[in-house]
C-alpha cells in the first residue's frame, strides 16, 4: 500500500498531534481551520443542535435525556441498544478480495451494504467494472461467541447491474449477486446501512466507530480513541469533501463505514493521514522515533515506523450527491438498483417493509414488531367462537386466512349506480406501491361491508371505502379494543401494536379510518363480524388522542353529515384516508400524517347523487412531536372541493362523483369554525 499524505496548516497539525497524544483528554478544543459555524456554511448553533437531535431520532435508536447530555458533551453514557444495533450494523460489513488477471494474487479491502443489492467501498479498492468482475464480497468472516473464526458466505459482484466509481471522492458503488457462490445463503439475509444525505449526523468532539477487515483479517471494530477532529473545510473545496477522526485502522480497512453513536454512516473510510511537512521544497514524513525522512524514503518503510496522526473518510452527503449526479447524467441507461437506492435514501419510495431514514435496516422482520401484546392475545382467545375460523397461526398472526373467507368488502353498486374505488395516480404511487394481497388480482383487502387499499411503504391505508345502510343498522357495544394484524399482507407492511402500545404519554390513538359504527348493519352475525373487522391495524392510523376522540372533529364530522341527511332508508358510501406528504414528520420510525380526509356520498329518493369532501388537520401537534409538546388552539377542519382533494392525495374518483360535489366555496377549501359551516348533501 503506497503512503498517502495530505497537507494541513501548522495549527491543524498541532491540534491533531495534541489529540493523538492526549487520547483521554476532556478539554474542549476549538475546531481546526474553520469555526463550527462556518464549516458547511453552517447554521447557528441552536439550529445545528436541533438538526443533530432530529437525525438521532430518525436513526431508529431512540432519543432520551442521556442522549441530549451526550451531544452537549456532559455525559458519555450510551443506551444498551447501542450494542444490539451495533451487532446488526456489523452484519452489513464484508471483506473484499480483488484478484489480479490470473487470480493468483490480489488485495483486500472492506465494504458494506447500503441497499438490499448495493455495496460501497473505495475507488482505490475497486478501480473499474472489470476489477469488480474479479472481486468477491465475504460476509460474516469473523469470530463467534466461542472465539472460533467463521468463514461466512461469499458473494460475487455484478457490475453489469450497477457500477459507479469516482476517483476524486474515492468511492465505488457496485451491485452484489442475490445468492452466495454456493447458493447456501441469500443477500437478503443481511442488513444494510442506509446512507442519509442530510448534514449534522455528527459534530466535532463526538465519537465515531469503524467496523473493518484490517489486512483482510476477521472483522474488527474500532470503538475507542475515535474522536471526530474536523468536518470538511469551508476554505478548501477539495478538503470539504472529507471528515477527519482519530481511530485505529490498517491497510485493508479502506471502504469501512465510519458510524456515529446511532449507527448512522457519516463517512466512508479511505486513508490514514501522516505527520508531514514541506522543507526546502521537499515533502517529508515523520517517523515514530521523531526522525523526518523524504516521502519517497518513507514509502519503503514499514507502516509501523510511520507516525500516523488521523484518519480520513469521505463524507456521506458528498458521496450521495455525486451518485445522484451520475445517475441523472446516465438518463435511460441509469441503473434501476441505483435509482431505488436514491429514492429510498430521500424518502421518495423507501424499500418495502423498512422504516424511512432508519440507519440499520433489517430486511427480515423483527418478531417484536409482528405480534400484539400477550394480554390482548389471551383475552381474544377467550372470546373466540369455535366456528369463527379464528386460530393462532405459526407466523404469529392472530387470525387464520380462513377467517376472511366470504368477505365481499365495499360494494360499488350499493347506491344504485356504479361508484368504483378511486384509482391511484402516479402522484399517490410515488409514496409507495400498493401492498400485495394474497389471493387477489386487485390487491384490495375486503372486510364486512368495507375495503382497504394499503400503501406498502407507509404501512398505512391509501384509502378505505365503506357502505352504510341506516335502516339495517345494528347497535353493538364497543367493549374492550383488541386489534389484529391481517395475514393476507406481509406483517412488515402493517403498522402494528409495537408503535401504538409503546407510545410515550399515549399521545397517539389507533384512529379508526372506517368508523366502528359504519359497517354494523345486516344480521346480528354480520354486524358482529363487521365490528371485529374494523379492529384491524390496516384500518387505523396514528391520531393524536384529542384529535381522534373529539366529538366535534374527526368522530363528529361524519356523524353530523349523516344525521343531518334524510334518515329514511339512508344509504351512504364513505371514503377515508390520510394525506401523504414528503415532509410528514418522522416519529419513532413512522411518518405520521398531518391531515386526514373524507368523501361522503348519498343518493336522494330520485336516485340523484350528492357528494362532499373534508380535510381535518392534526398538523399543529405532529410538527411538535420531537419535543413532545401538546398543541395550543383548535385543530383546523376544512371542507374542500373533491377535485382539490384529488390533487392533494393523488386519488381519482369517477366524473360522477366530482360532478355531484355540493361544495360551493373556494377550491382550496374553507375553514370550518363549527359544524354549522358544513355544506352537506340534504335530501328533501
Amino acid at each position: 500500500m503506497s503512503l498517502q499524505t495530505v497537507t494541513y496548516s501548522e495549527t491543524f497539525l498541532a491540534k491533531l498531534k495534541f489529540l493523538r497524544e492526549q487520547k483521554a483528554a476532556t478539554i474542549p478544543l476549538q475546531a481546526p481551520l474553520a469555526t463550527i459555524e462556518s464549516r458547511d456554511r453552517r447554521a447557528d448553533p441552536l439550529t445545528v443542535l436541533a438538526r443533530r437531535i432530529e437525525n438521532m431520532a430518525a436513526s431508529g435508536s431512540g432519543v432520551s435525556s442521556f442522549d441530549l447530555e451526550r451531544v452537549l458533551g456532559r455525559n458519555d453514557l450510551l443506551p444498551i441498544n447501542f450494542l444490539y444495533r451495533g451487532a446488526f450494523a456489523a452484519r452489513t460489513v464484508c471483506r473484499i478480495w480483488v484478484g489480479d488477471l490470473f487470480g493468483a494474487n490480489g488485495s483486500w479491502g472492506t465494504g458494506f451494504l447500503v441497499s438490499p443489492r448495493l455495496l460501497i467501498t473505495n475507488h482505490h479498492v475497486i478501480h473499474s467494472a472489470d476489477e469488480a468482475t474479479r472481486a468477491s464480497a465475504q460476509f460474516g468472516y469473523e469470530m463467534n461467541n466461542n472465539g472460533r473464526i467463521q468463514d461466512g458466505k461469499t458473494f460475487q459482484l455484478t457490475p453489469q447491474e450497477a457500477f459507479i466509481t469516482d476517483p476524486e471522492l474515492d468511492f465505488t458503488l457496485v451491485a452484489v449477486a442475490e445468492q452466495s457462490e454456493n447458493d447456501d445463503a441469500a443477500l437478503s439475509d443481511y442488513e444494510f446501512l442506509r446512507l442519509d444525505p442530510t448534514l449534522h449526523k455528527v459534530e466535532p468532539e463526538e465519537f465515531v466507530t469503524v467496523i473493518q477487515h484490517p489486512d483482510g483479517q476477521p472483522k474488527q471494530i474500532a470503538i475507542r480513541e475515535n474522536k471526530v477532529l474536523q468536518i470538511g473545510d469551508a476554505q478548501d473545496d477539495l478538503k470539504d469533501n472529507f471528515l477527519w477522526y482519530a481511530s485505529d485502522t490498517a491497510p485493508g480497512s479502506s471502504g469501512s463505514p465510519v458510524l456515529n453513536d446511532n449507527w448512522q454512516v457519516v463517512a466512508v473510510h479511505h486513508r490514514s493521514v501522516v505527520e508531514s511537512r514541506i522543507r526546502d521544497g521537499v515533502e517529508e514524513i515523520q517517523l515514530t522515533n521523531g526522525e523526518w525522512v523524504p516521502k519517497l524514503d518513507a514509502e519503503k518503510l514499514s507502516e509501523t515506523q510511520i507516525k500516523w496522526i488521523a484518519n480520513e473518510g469521505v463524507r456521506t452527503s458528498r458521496i450521495f450527491a455525486r451518485i445522484n449526479q451520475v445517475q441523472s447524467q446516465q438518463a435511460e441507461a441509469a441503473s434501476s438498483l441505483v435509482r431505488a437506492f436514491l429514492e429510498d435514501a430521500q424518502g421518495i419510495r423507501v424499500f418495502p417493509g423498512t422504516t424511512p431514514r432508519q440507519s440499520v435496516v433489517h430486511l427480515k422482520p423483527d418478531a417484536s414488531e409482528l405480534t400484539e401484546s400477550t394480554d390482548e392475545l389471551s383475552l381474544e382467545r377467550k372470546k373466540r367462537r369455535p366456528d369463527s375460523g379464528d386460530r393462532p397461526s405459526a407466523d404469529g398472526s392472530t387470525r387464520s386466512l380462513s377467517y376472511y373467507k366470504g368477505r365481499t368488502g365495499y360494494d360499488p353498486n350499493f347506491l344504485g349506480m356504479s361508484i368504483p374505488l378511486p384509482s391511484l395516480t402516479p402522484t399517490a404511487i410515488a409514496f409507495g406501491p400498493v401492498t400485495p394481497v394474497k389471493g387477489t388480482d386487485d390487491n384490495v383487502l375486503r372486510y364486512t361491508h368495507f375495503s382497504v387499499v394499503m400503501c406498502e411503504t407507509r404501512r398505512l391505508a391509501f384509502f378505505t371505502a365503506v357502505n352504510i345502510d341506516g335502516k339495517q343498522w345494528v347497535g353493538l357495544e364497543r367493549g374492550r379494543d383488541t386489534w389484529f394484524l391481517d395475514p393476507r399482507i406481509p406483517k412488515t407492511a402493517q403498522l402494528g401494536n409495537t408503535f401504538y402500545s409503546n407510545e410515550p404519554g399515549n399521545f397517539f390513538d389507533r384512529g379508526h379510518l372506517v368508523r366502528r359504527q359504519d359497517p354494523l348493519w345486516g344480521t346480528e352475525q354480520q354486524a358482529e363480524l363487521a365490528n371485529n373487522d374494523t379492529f384491524h391495524f390496516t384500518n387505523c392510523a396514528p391520531q393524536y388522542f384529542l384529535f381522534n376522540q373529539s366529538k366535534e372533529l374527526w368522530q363528529g364530522l361524519e356523524n353530523f353529515i349523516l344525521t343531518n341527511t334524510d334518515q329514511n332508508d339512508l344509504l351512504a358510501s364513505v371514503f377515508t384516508g390520510p394525506i401523504f406528504q414528503a415532509n410528514d414528520t418522522l416519529h419513532r420510525g413512522i411518518q405520521v400524517p398531518q391531515f386526514f380526509w373524507k368523501v361522503v356520498l348519498v343518493v336522494d329518493a330520485d336516485g340523484k347523487l350528492y357528494a362532499s369532501a373534508y380535510v381535518v388537520s392534526q398538523q399543529k401537534f405532529v410538527e411538535d412531536i420531537p419535543f413532545e409538546r401538546k398543541p395550543v388552539g383548535e385543530f383546523n377542519t376544512f371542507q374542500v372541493a373533491i377535485a382539490e382533494l384529488e390533487t392533494r392525495t393523488g386519488l381519482q374518483f369517477i366524473d360522477a362523483v366530482r360532478a355531484a360535489d355540493v361544495y360551493t366555496g373556494p377550491a382550496k377549501g374553507r375553514r370550518l369554525s363549527g359544524l354549522s359551516d358544513v355544506e352537506h348533501p340534504r335530501r328533501g
